[in-house]
């Protein structure tokens, strides 16, 4: 059976959520209380995002953010089956030996839950103030998964590289999935692509136009080997007062934000299903924790049976 066979089913769509680790309405209730709830509800999965200084610059949404790592390790003790993932860690801003540490450990107390994105980062100002070099963000990235993978492979993690001399050190328990958990690279460039083809099980974008997904997608059917998922993190306004409608990132990028009653939204999402995504991830928006429990039961409900 294929993955896109497994998420439309007479059951609906299985669908992942982003908690709301940051924003407006950032709170120890709405984080906690999106979790169990999309544990309750049957999503597939629960997804943090990460920022740790953001430039002032950029002040919304990510001026309030949770540090995404903990918050997933706090969730994972509130949840009982649903999957973790991250959406996505900024590698190059952090150690990467430390970063494996903790991604396996909680990898083995979840007992495989994980699923883990990657990406190589945005803000030059948050490179500044965490000590490393914007420029060389997609190199260090680049070694960065060949490292961690090596780490979790539960052999002699002797590795020299570039950026990196990790040898004649220990590196136990290995994560609780052989080989480590699913990594999944972020990004929406064709870079982006062609790092998440090479070195990864799956390519995870954010919000990206349809016109330039179908170009993305003709680069993944040409080279993707068996297994490869193709995830969406995609912006949901889900209500009569929205509309579907392209924005621009603080990146710069183009962003489309999905939005309309229940019925167009299932459309729309249907229209990136037949492009090729087969693992969507939603966010639903920067709300308060009882209207986005309310959004989150209408999007199972109204939403993922229509989704074809």
């Amino acid at each position: 059976m294929t993955l896109l066979h497994s998420l439309v089913t007479g059951k609906g769509v299985r669908v992942g959520l982003c908690v709301p680790n940051f924003g407006s309405n950032l709170s120890k209730e709405s984080v906690v209380s999106a979790a169990v709830e999309a544990d309750r509800l049957g999503y597939d999965s629960i997804w943090v995002t990460d920022h740790i200084a953001i430039g002032a610059s950029h002040p919304y949404p990510y001026g309030r953010t949770y540090e995404a790592i903990t918050t997933l390790s706090y969730l994972a003790g509130k949840t009982e089956s649903i999957k973790l993932g991250t959406s996505v860690i900024v590698a190059p801003l952090r150690n990467a030996v430390l970063v494996a540490k903790q991604l396996a450990t909680l990898d083995v107390l979840t007992e495989g839950r994980l699923v883990v994105g990657f990406g190589a980062g945005w803000e030059p100002t948050e490179f500044m103030a965490m000590g490393s070099d914007f420029r060389v963000r997609g190199r260090l990235l680049d070694e960065q998964l060949k490292l961690i993978k090596a780490l979790w492979s539960g052999k002699a993690p002797d590795f020299v590289g570039e950026f990196h001399k990790v040898v004649g050190v220990l590196f136990s328990p290995a994560p609780y999935t052989p080989g480590g958990p699913p990594v999944w690279v972020g990004g929406n460039s064709e870079r982006a692509v062609r790092r998440a083809l090479e070195l990864a099980d799956g390519w995870h974008f954010t919000g990206l136009p349809a016109d330039l997904f179908v170009d993305r997608m003709n680069l993944v059917r040409a080279r993707a080997r068996e297994g490869f998922v193709v995830s969406g993190r995609m912006n949901v306004r889900l209500g009569p007062m929205f509309r579907s409608e392209e924005l621009r990132a603080g990146s710069g990028e183009r962003r489309y934000v999905i939005g309309g009653t229940a019925s167009s939204v299932a459309d729309e999402l249907s229209k990136f299903i037949r492009i090729g995504l087969r693992y969507p991830v939603v966010y639903l928006g920067d709300l308060k924790p009882d209207d986005l429990l309310a959004k989150m039961s209408e999007f199972i409900r109204d939403v993922v049976p229509s989704i074809s």
